[in-house]
């Protein structure tokens, strides 16, 4: 009696799985972890997704849609549908589209759903996902089709509407260096990106061009802390180039634009012309795509360097000049000293 015991059991325990169709999303736009982030420059634009689905739904469609509740129910008069694929469609593949203000503009379905919201008006952080919903079969003998929806999509791919930009930065200190600015901003959000832009100040030896305050001074220009090192010289792979003229106010010529990851250290422009007045203004660019507004502008001046000191920092430890460069004495001697070292160091590293 054992074994026919048992085997219903098994029998019974297999047939109340429920069963039904699936549905797979993939997406062309850049994820992160399943989630599209749109800023309120892109509320417009449509997001696309390809959908794969095996199975029919029971006695009901197959819902394709968008919520910002819970997926694995029936869409509500808030959420945006997609597509409703019933009994008779047979197709097991397909393309939907959305824009985030459409999805807003859904919210407004009912006359509980709140305050509506436009692309304009919505100020805040929202996400809304990606569902594909079903009745499917169960019961004891699997051939019931069940009263409630299921959840039938997957990935969980949810498009989050980012319409903050990030708070505005500030240029916390300007190093004067040879052909170069190294500037500190302070503010900027983590995983994004930090843009400074140099341009010629169009007054230049005016009473506001290379002040003691933020160019060149002995207080701030240069030091080993934070100049010329390999943690904030990577102009390289910076983004480094002319962008157009005049985009900052009282100033001449072509505008160079540098950019840098957060948390990397100072940006430095380079490829300026030394006793020149040049006026910066740094933002933020979020992952989202937001822009912040301008941070403060501030004018520095780029100076030469004298001394073979200054050209080891500032060339990584490329020599420029020969014996004389160093001034002589204790101090030409000391830095001599530091060369060696460092010719030194680089040997056993080759």
């Amino acid at each position: 009696m054992r074994l026919p015991f048992i085997g219903l059991l098994l029998f019974a325990s297999t047939a109340v799985a429920q069963t039904g169709p699936t549905v797979v999303f993939t997406s062309s736009s850049t994820a992160t972890n399943n989630t599209v982030t749109v800023p309120k420059s892109e509320c417009g634009q449509e997001r696309r997704f390809s959908w794969q689905r095996s199975g029919s739904a029971c006695e009901d469609s197959i819902y394709l849609y968008v919520t910002t509740g819970t997926c694995g129910t029936r869409p509500a008069s808030t959420d945006l549908v997609l597509a409703s694929l019933d009994t008779a469609n047979t197709a097991t593949n397909g393309v939907v589209t959305f824009t985030v203000g459409e999805a807003l503009a859904a919210r407004g379905g009912n006359s509980d759903a709140g305050t509506v919201t436009t692309c304009d008006t919505q100020d805040t952080e929202i996400s809304f996902k990606l569902c594909a919903s079903a009745r499917r079969l169960g019961g004891s003998l699997g051939l019931d089709c069940q009263e409630t929806f299921s959840n039938v999509g997957s990935p969980p791919f949810v498009v989050k509407y980012d319409p903050q930009p990030p708070a505005t930065p500030s240029i916390a200190k300007v190093i004067a260096r040879d052909s170069a600015l190294s500037v500190q901003v302070d503010g900027a959000e983590a995983n994004s990106t930090v843009v400074v832009e140099a341009a010629r100040v169009a007054t230049a030896g005016s009473d506001d061009a290379g002040t003691d305050e933020d160019a060149g001074t002995d207080t701030d220009a240069g030091t080993d802390t934070d100049a010329g090192t390999d943690v904030d010289a990577g102009t390289e792979d910076g983004g480094q180039g002319l962008v157009g003229a005049l985009a900052l106010e009282g100033t001449t010529g072509p505008v160079t634009r540098v950019t840098k990851a957060s948390g990397e250290g100072n940006v430095v422009v380079n490829g300026l012309t030394n006793g020149v007045t040049y006026r910066l203004q740094a933002t933020i660019i979020d992952t989202a795509g937001n822009v912040s507004t301008g941070s403060a502008q501030v004018d520095a001046t780029p100076v030469k360097s004298n001394g073979l000191f200054d050209a080891y920092v500032e060339d990584g430890g490329q020599e420029r000049g020969g014996c004389a460069a160093t001034g002589g004495g204790i101090a030409g001697g000391a830095v001599l000293a530091a060369l060696g070292i460092w010719l030194s160091s680089r040997r056993k590293v080759s």
